[in-house]
């Protein structure tokens, strides 16, 4: 089996409804508990109901009577259900110990005596975990399975390991087993990866992992895959294919008082593929002292659970030893040896002499004296208690320090009471109210000053007012460009604005809005070294002769391609392809539709062609066909009507010729020639 079906069959796989672990074990997954065991004093049950029927028959093709050889059928749609309750209870933190019972339900399958309800083996655990400081937390726990499921009930084997060689019981494994299984759970907060890995008396393994997503949240999302593997020389992917497996989606709603409810599905592998007797798993049966033997799928199709659960606390924890339990006090971490009443909350926390209740100064010092309200006496009323007091008798109302003495913040001999510039500099000089006399400490006294509040240290005129040698409106202490040109527009720090970025100021710049990182001349405008027309910026070709005519790139233009530039070409729209003189002429007067136009001559003073101008006509028509062009006529209106009346006998239209009616001589012109595809 490669790796990639079997990475597919763990994401699909299933197992039987009541497996190793059973649903609703923790408060924390479905299948995969966590590895959290209770707090010390707490008690845990749960109770959850399965129902199995996926619309399948309970064996994969009926059962046959060993003795007679006698084959029956087993009918669609036969209910299978089951459920079970659990209890645990913690009497040690990181310790607890529990019980699970499972009740089953099959219902009557025709030629058989079974009973259609009974009990699983009841599990008898012990389970105990490692704190760590780190999110990573494991845990173990040793489980006894009694034999006390119902032996003569059922039909579908509820557990994988139930499933023997010899006899098989559906609810029961027949005998005294025990597991031992270890936890590992990473505790991410907003997400619980859970894990279980154990051993069933040493045949079995039983295994799951799960997601918990938002497990301290009102609503959990659970995804988890859990099954059980026996343990054989065979290849251990056909157990896996063929064994116990379930891939289980849940929601879990969280409620006040430690309440829990489940909603979970169960998918299994035959969903996909479908029962196979070749994935089934042989059982032998005694009926009523009948020998019967089947095939069962080792997982149904789908199956659905609904769970509760609830905690309850009866702990007796006491953490600050004042005879109430940590449930029961509502103010936890009381001071040792401190008197509390029935709910752990001190009845004189302070220990003033004054109850709580009629306290308004809890907290109050051990030892000072306090009035009948229990706060601390002040015999001079300035808000300092006496304890704390070094200046007594302070005349009521004066503004007083922490140890109840006369109030001078800013230290400049006058009192907060009289202090109108409480936050005077030290030592700086003040009047009788405590203000500045120089309040910007600029060497100008305020009633002379014409710019208060200049920052200090800068320097100012006779007036007070920061200097500005350069007159561009910034002081010269922040001005970071001295000596500009007066009427120069500056910036907030005093240099010349250049509004495009050349190098020229804006009072300089002829050429105000030159593109970024062009160079300029000394007015501000772009460089044009060839005089073309194209600033040299963008220039792909910088030395262009004098009076060529160029592109948008500064590049000589040659229109028709025929390697002649357009300044020099005195026949600029000489056809593709077509040889050209040192003049970009037509070398021969066939290819030149100038020459061709005149050839075409009429009759003295008529609109009629005379023989010869036909082959120059035909001439034209060639290189229209070979060219792909349109033409356009020009002349007067009766000798071009003329050439049209000859050229639609060729089987032309006016879509391809044009005629522009105007005096002087026949003029051909090609239209629409494309030179671009035709350039040499």
């Amino acid at each position: 089996m490669d790796v990639k079906k079997l990475f597919v069959t763990l994401c699909l796989a299933t197992t039987y409804a009541t497996s190793h672990t059973g649903a609703v074990r923790n408060a924390d997954g479905f299948r995969v508990p966590s590895s959290t065991t209770l707090s010390q004093g707490f008690f845990f049950f749960s109770g959850n109901y399965e129902t199995l029927s996926d619309g399948s028959p309970m064996a994969i093709d009926g059962f046959d009577d060993v003795t007679t050889g006698e084959k029956h059928k087993v009918p669609s749609n036969i209910p299978s259900a089951g459920g079970a309750i659990q209890a645990s209870y913690a009497p040690l933190d990181f310790f607890e110990f529990g019980v699970y019972q499972p009740i089953y339900y099959d219902g009557r399958v025709t030629d058989t005596e079974y009973k259609t309800t009974g009990l699983g083996d009841m599990q008898i655990y012990g389970k105990a975990s490692y704190p760590t400081d780190f999110p990573i937390r494991p845990a173990i726990s040793l489980e006894l399975f009694a034999p006390t499921g119902t032996k003569d009930a059922g039909f579908r084997p509820r557990r994988i390991w139930n499933i023997k060689d010899g006899e098989t019981h559906a609810y029961t494994y027949g005998e005294w087993s025990f597991a031992t299984t270890l936890f590992l759970t990473l505790d991410l907060n907003l997400v619980q990866w859970n894990n279980y890995f154990g051993n069933f008396s040493t045949e079995y393994v039983m295994w799951g992992s799960g997601f918990n997503i938002f497990p301290y949240k009102l609503i959990s999302v659970i995804l988890e895959i859990s099954g059980e593997t026996k343990i054989t020389k065979t290849r251990i992917s056909d157990h896996i294919m063929n064994d116990a497996l379930r891939f289980s989606p849940a929601l879990k709603l969280h409620l006040p008082q430690n309440f829990n409810l489940l909603l979970g599905v169960d998918i299994g592998l035959d969903y996909f593929r479908g029962a196979k007797l070749s994935n089934g798993h042989q059982v032998h049966r005694d009926n009523n002292g009948k020998k019967i033997a089947y095939d069962v799928s080792g997982s149904p199709k789908i199956s659905m659970t609904l769970g509760i659960s609830k905690a309850i606390d009866f702990s007796w924890k006491d953490s600050d030893r004042d005879g109430v339990p940590d449930r029961l006090d509502m103010c936890p971490g009381s001071a040792l040896g401190m008197v509390v009443n029935n709910r752990g909350c001190p009845v004189d926390e302070d220990q003033d002499g004054v109850l709580n209740i009629v306290d308004d100064c809890p907290g109050t010092p051990l030892g000072v004296k306090v009035d009948f309200l229990g706060c601390p006496l002040d015999q001079d009323k300035d808000g300092v208690p006496d304890y704390k007091d070094t200046c007594a008798n302070t005349p009521e109302g004066m503004a007083v320090d922490a140890v109840g003495c006369k109030l001078d913040t800013d230290g400049d001999g006058i009192d907060d009471n009289a202090d109108q510039c409480p936050a005077t500099r030290k030592d700086d000089p003040v009047d009788a109210k405590g203000c500045p006399l120089d309040e910007d400490h600029d060497g100008v006294m305020n009633e002379n000053d014409a710019c208060p509040g200049t920052p200090e240290g800068w320097k100012v005129n006779p007036f007070g007012c920061p200097l500005d040698e350069d007159r561009d409106g910034i002081p010269d202490e922040v001005d970071s460009c001295p000596g500009t040109e007066l009427g120069e527009n500056v910036n907030k720090e005093g240099c010349p604005i250049d509004s495009d970025g050349d190098g020229i100021s804006d009072l300089h710049d002829n050429c105000a809005e030159t593109p970024k990182d062009y160079p300029v001349d000394k007015n501000g405008c772009p460089l044009d070294t060839d005089k073309d027309g194209v600033p040299d910026a963008i220039d792909q070709c910088p030395k262009t002769p004098i009076g060529a005519v160029v592109d948008s790139t500064g590049c000589i233009m040659d229109s028709d391609f025929d390697g002649v530039p357009d300044h020099l070409d005195k026949c600029p729209t000489t056809l593709p392809k077509v040889r050209v003189d040192e003049n970009g002429c037509a070398r021969s007067s066939k290819q030149s539709l100038d020459a061709i136009a005149k050839e075409i001559r009429f009759f003295k003073n008529s609109d009629r062609l005379i023989a010869s101008s036909y082959t120059a006509l035909n001439d034209a028509i060639e290189l229209m066909r070979r060219h792909k062009f349109n033409l356009e006529v020009i002349g007067p209106e009766g000798k071009i009507d003329a050439i049209m009346k000859y050229m639609e006998g060729k089987g032309f239209d006016s879509k391809q010729i044009t005629l522009t009616p105007k005096g002087g001589d026949i003029k051909l012109v090609a239209v629409d020639v494309k030179y671009e595809e035709d350039k040499q």
